[in-house]
């Protein structure tokens, strides 16, 4: 059983006026590595309302010591609403992250928020550019890649520009970069990359303006190509305790968009970094995740107890992200349907079924709900 009881209580209030230009910054010490991801796992108390977005993801990144980096496409003055009662960090930042029609991808030790098909991009980018390094056409020697992968920060102030950015990331791995006039004028606001290393850093600067990067031989220089219309990364697993195909089949139906072929005894997955990384999951399946937490109960196996008045939609919908369940839709499309999430709504249910609180929640916003797995898709009716 799953009881929900839906609170607010606000920590911060709205910050003060936009902080000067700095050409200055200090190299801050954020968190890296495990302490990284454990603290995007940890609940956050706050709230804002109509706060400037780069304001709000300061404020966070600054409280919490990690990298959030947005990207140059997102408005950074759009005012975005905050109430989180003790959710996940992670949840907060795809909360806001949705708010900017936007969505988060995190690479390495930062979480990056941008349009969502670059950020659907970033992951896979980089899982194939690092999959480079490793074919014998390269010609890699160790030592070379060992340096490409050596971890540093890459820091900038505010007007910084990104093309300088780009030839500092080329000094530091001794690159040859061909292609820079690609990278147009810009002058970015200040941000921190902890402990990156070649491909990541270039991965994060090059997205923003749609491009990514060809390795020549030896690695010993890159071109800037422009990022494809379709990015995949291809691998082949072999099944535990069933055949290729019943496994093909199975992976296809919970794995959202997931190309799975027979290829003898084993399984030819093509897909995106985070979905490959959904299969490796249900290779070896277990019920606690790394550092000790439970996997989230399945929504067909839960029963819900909750009792809301006129408390805001997206209210329930934080509190349920709490528990593990991943909201989707587009926040564009709903609002041309006159759909608003902040509408109040009142919900008293007792042991239903997911189904049976998803329709309630539904039918006074005017949505339709479809789940899979742990994903409620949420799209006007």
């Amino acid at each position: 059983m799953i009881s929900i009881a839906v609170a607010f209580c606000s920590l911060f209030a709205a910050d003060a006026p936009t902080a000067d230009v700095r050409l200055d910054r200090r190299l801050p010490s954020l968190k890296t590595g495990k302490e990284f991801r454990d603290e995007l796992d940890k609940p956050l108390t706050a709230a804002w309302q109509n706060v400037p977005t780069r304001r709000v993801l300061n404020r966070i990144a600054e409280s919490r010591r990690i990298s959030v980096l947005l990207d140059r496409r997102i408005d950074p003055t759009q005012p975005v609403a905050v109430d989180f009662n003790g959710g996940r960090l992670r949840a907060a930042l795809e909360s806001i992250a949705t708010q900017v029609n936007g969505q988060i991808s995190v690479l390495g030790n930062t979480v990056c928020i941008g349009p969502r098909p670059s950020m659907a991009k970033l992951r896979t980018l980089a899982a194939i550019r690092f999959d480079e390094l490793r074919q014998p056409a390269l010609k890699l020697s160790k030592g070379r890649l060992a340096e490409l992968g050596a971890r540093r920060a890459l820091h900038w102030n505010d007007l910084d520009r990104p093309s300088d950015l780009i030839e500092q990331i080329g000094k530091r791995y001794r690159l040859q970069i061909d292609g820079l006039e690609q990278v147009p004028h810009d002058l970015w606001a200040s941000a921190t990359l902890p402990s990156v290393n070649a491909v990541e850093a270039l991965s994060m600067v090059l997205i923003q303006f749609d491009l990514t990067f060809q390795w020549k031989e030896n690695a010993g220089g890159l071109q800037i190509v422009a990022v494809p219309a379709e990015v995949s990364i291809a691998r082949s697993y072999t099944p535990r305790g069933s055949s290729a195909t019943a496994t093909a089949k199975k992976w296809s139906a919970k794995i959202d968009g997931l190309q799975a072929k027979v290829d003898g005894r084993r399984v030819l997955v093509t897909g995106t970094a985070e979905q490959h990384e959904a299969v490796a999951a249900l290779l070896r399946p277990s019920r606690v995740r790394p550092g000790g937490r439970p996997k989230p109960v399945p929504l067909e196996k839960r029963k819900f107890k909750l009792k809301m008045e006129r408390k805001p939609a997206i209210a329930l919908i934080r509190k349920l992200e709490e528990s593990g369940i991943v909201f989707k839709y587009d926040a564009s499309k709903l609002k041309a349907a006159g759909i608003d999430l902040s509408q109040p709504i009142s919900l008293d249910l007792k042991d239903a079924t997911a189904n049976e609180l998803f329709a309630a929640f539904c039918k006074p916003l005017g949505l339709n709900y479809r789940t899979k797995g742990l994903t409620v898709t949420l799209s006007p009716k």
